[in-house]
Order: structure tokens, then sequence, then C-alpha cells
């Protein structure tokens, strides 16, 4: 039974669990089809260190400590309505001024990123920027809220956020003038044959939510989801247990 063609650059076998429509074709051999394709991005990723996968992940920072420092000031509705939390008051402006300036050093690690990577336009780096800039904007705003009903609006508090806004427009700026990314070679398919075992466990994990996903979604014919896991790389497929 031959495996069904795959468009270009499809993405890992798990994502395409979650997205797949159900009226797409979603059945055993077009899940094989995505895992085989995932073989070269296994081997790659097995053979990457785990300090270049922080630092490809480190431009996070800056977007999550931003979400962070609104997160201080505005609370959850939800744990607040329930009693759960009390709602945010101006002794939460010091945690959220923290959060920003964790997000300042964030905005430099951005630029440090994309100075290390070729110096090319990034838009995953930008749209980063613009919400970090987005969520400081707003912690800003709830923070004089709470500051005014306090009494006052301290500015000195505020300093981090201050700084951390302004840079992001700086580096998002930097980022747009420079050059457009040169379009990468499609790098050559990597047998399974060839994968070591580092690269198989990253195959076979990524493989397994992909059919619990699926199983979640009930998209899976009658078949038990560990039978499923057990069959071997390539012929999961093949109904040798029916």
């Amino acid at each position: 039974m031959s495996l069904p063609e795959l468009p270009a650059d499809p993405p890992p076998p798990s994502r395409w669990a979650r997205r797949v429509s159900r009226d797409a074709p979603h059945g055993l051999d077009v899940l094989e089809a995505h895992v085989l394709a995932w073989a070269g991005q296994a081997d790659a990723l097995s053979k990457t260190p785990w300090w270049r996968i922080a630092w490809g992940v480190s431009p996070l920072l800056a977007l999550l400590a931003s979400i962070g420092g609104f997160a201080a000031v505005f609370g959850n509705p939800r744990d607040i309505a329930i009693g759960r939390v009390d709602a945010p008051d101006a002794g939460s402006i010091p945690w959220a001024m923290v959060s920003y300036g964790v997000a300042a050093l964030g905005v430099v690690l951005i630029f440090l990123y994309w100075f290390t990577t070729g110096r090319r336009r990034n838009g995953s780096l930008q749209v980063m920027l613009v919400l970090t800039f987005a969520f400081g904007v707003l912690g800003l705003l709830f923070a004089y809220q709470l500051a005014a009903e306090d009494g006052g609006v301290s500015l000195v508090a505020m300093l981090p956020a201050f700084v951390m806004m302004p840079l992001a427009v700086v580096v998002f700026v930097i980022i747009q003038l420079s050059p457009k990314p040169e379009p990468e070679p499609a790098a050559p398919p990597v047998a399974v044959a060839d994968l070591d075992e580092k690269a198989m466990r990253y195959l076979m994990r990524e493989r397994n939510e992909a059919i619990k996903t699926l199983a979640e979604r009930r998209m899976l014919p009658n078949v038990d989801v560990e039978v499923l896991k057990a069959r071997p790389l390539g012929r999961l497929h093949i109904e040798e247990d029916a």
C-alpha cells in the first residue's frame, strides 16, 4: 500500500493532527506520510546541542515577561470573581515593573539573536516585539489606574516599562530595515534507516502524539491506540493485527 504525496514543507505530524479538517484526508496512510516526511527534522533536532535550542527560544522571554507584567496589574477576572484571589491594587505595580525589567532584557536578547543569526529581516521576531510593546502599553494603563486609585502615580516605579517599550520600537525598526532573508535551499531527504537512536525517539514520540490527538478527535479507525503505537515505523497503515 503506497503512501499519498504531501505538499511541500508539510507541518510536523502532531501539529497536522491538531489542525487537519475532518473533511480532509486523515487516514493512517496520510499520518504515516507526515511521520516519514518529518524524518529530516528529527535528524536535525537530534544533532542540535541543547544550548542552541535554548538560544532559539530565548526571544520568547520578552513576550512572556511583558505578558507577566500585564497580568500582575490586570489579574485573572475569573479567579477574582470566585474569590480565589483579590483584585490587583497598587501593591501589584512593583511586581509588574520587575516583569517589564525582564522584558527589557528580553528585547536585548531579541536583538542579539537577530544579530547572531544573519542580521536578516525576521517576521517572527517583529511579531514578538509588537506584542511585547502592546502588553507594555496595556500594563501601564492599568498600573496608572491602580496608582491613581491609591492616591498617586510613581513614575520611578514605571521606569522599566518606559525603557522596554522604546527599546522594542528601536529593535523593530532595525530588523525592518535589514535585508530580506534569502530562500533556504531544500534539505535533502533523510531515510529512516539513517536515523540514529535519538532521532528515532523524536520521530516515534511525534508519531505517538499525533495518534493520540487523532484518537481524541475521534478521527481514527476502530483500532486500539496502543496497538497503533506498537506498529513499526512505516507500517502504521498496514493492518497486520486485523
